[in-house]
């Protein structure tokens, strides 16, 4: 004889749709940019009167902005944007100098200012960040994006 189970639907709380519904919105804005509430409403999974109450949550505890104030909202319709609040935050870049040791054969030779004895070669002027990045990080064990380059002349 074989059973079968039936799992029951997981309950999803009003805290849990809160919490979604802010997410999704924050998401949206991240991709899309500033929006008004119908483009917003169009992007999540909520109605436009539960988009713009977690707008209001939103704006008041700083995530987002308006361009138009509350006062006057009525008769110009408000676009909705980030603030750095809303943003995860940035991760700091370790900044590396480096300059031109050598250009020779169409390639140039990069020497590091916080690296002695490192060097990397590039094609180009433009490809030097690139290739600094890469070299730093292939030395340090560190990722590449998290390295700003300056370049010495």
């Amino acid at each position: 004889m074989t059973t079968t189970s039936i799992k029951a639907p997981t309950r999803t709380t009003s805290k849990t749709r809160t919490q979604l519904t802010r997410s999704q919105i924050l998401n949206y804005l991240a991709r899309n940019g500033a929006s008004k509430v119908s483009d917003i409403t169009h992007g999540v999974t909520a109605c436009k009167d539960t988009v713009k109450a977690r707008l209001s949550e939103l704006e008041e505890e700083g995530s987002i902005r308006a361009n138009v104030p509350a006062d006057i909202r009525g008769r110009t319709t408000p676009y909705y944007s980030l603030t750095t609040a809303g943003l995860p935050p940035e991760t700091p870049k370790t900044v590396i100098t480096v300059h031109i040791k050598h250009a020779a054969d169409g390639r140039l030779t990069l020497a590091f200012d916080d690296y002695p004895g490192l060097t990397a070669t590039a094609r180009s002027f433009i490809d030097i960040p690139a290739a600094a990045r890469n070299a730093a990080s292939r030395y340090t064990g560190h990722p590449e994006d998290s390295f700003a380059v300056h370049i010495r002349f």
